[in-house]
């Protein structure tokens, strides 16, 4: 059965709507990805604000509530799915569409592998599609055997991975790095350090050896330990697990609305 997408005020198959089969438009513009449960969406205020501030930064139209929370109850009722990755797409022209994916749960911790990105940057970064080279730079990490790359700024700064925050353990702390650095707004990451005690400091790529445990932090992953860098094993211990169900349960706690 073919998908269902809702595409300005219509809900039409992915062909109809030109998407192509993962659900991603042709053209330019912002986009939020959210975790659905049980046909809820995951902190959908905090997003839809995100996706807000990005077009007000860009003089871009922005629609309005009303039709983004209609573009989502209905999308998600013509797809129901127990756990789903709802997409929400906001053309630079103006126009909205929205998507609900099933989405499949990671239970295995993750393989990370360092990478130095010129093009990763310093100051506001944004969800934008085309997403082409946040998907190449996943691809290659999948393609040499490991989840995602561990991003390094031209600075020498760990930034993030190519589709997700980091919150790492060093020097006793939780910490992930600022925004200045390079790295996305994340939903996730904010309750975190608004909820959780994370730090926000700068970690210098030197100190990722170091790293006692971690986590990528998303939406949609909520907190996926890490098993190892760069083949070097990280701390999946008593007190990494005790983070991860704090994280697990501040995301459930500030998931309404």
């Amino acid at each position: 059965m073919s998908q269902i997408a809702w595409l300005d005020s219509k809900l039409l198959n992915y062909e109809e709507a030109g998407l192509d089969l993962a659900g991603w438009p042709n053209g330019v513009g912002s986009f939020e990805t959210i975790k659905t449960v049980a046909g809820f969406p995951w902190a959908l205020s905090r997003h839809m604000r995100r996706a807000l501030n990005t077009a007000r930064r860009n003089d871009l139209p922005f629609p309005n509530e009303e039709l983004i929370r209609r573009a989502v109850t209905e999308v998600i009722a013509a797809n129901p799915f127990a756990i789903g990755r709802l997409r929400i797409l906001f053309g630079d022209n103006g126009g909205l569409c929205a998507t609900h994916q099933e989405y499949l749960e990671i239970t295995k911790p993750a393989m990370l592998s360092v990478r130095h990105h010129e093009h990763v940057g310093m100051g506001v970064v944004e969800k934008r599609y085309p997403y082409t080279e946040n998907l190449k730079l996943l691809a290659q990490a999948q393609s040499l055997g490991f989840d995602d790359f561990l991003l390094i700024n031209k600075h020498g700064l760990v930034t993030e991975t190519a589709i997700a925050n980091l919150v790492l353990k060093v020097d006793n702390q939780w910490v992930t790095p600022p925004l200045s650095d390079g790295v996305l707004p994340g939903i996730m990451r904010a309750l975190l350090i608004e909820k959780a005690g994370v730090l926000v400091r700068q970690i210098h790529a030197g100190q990722v050896s170091i790293t006692d445990s971690g986590f990528i932090v998303s939406s949609l992953k909520i907190a996926q330990p890490i098993a190892q860098i760069d083949g070097r094993n990280l701390q999946i211990s008593p007190e990494s697990e005790q983070m991860r169900s704090l994280f697990a349960a501040t995301a459930l706690a500030t998931s309404v609305g």
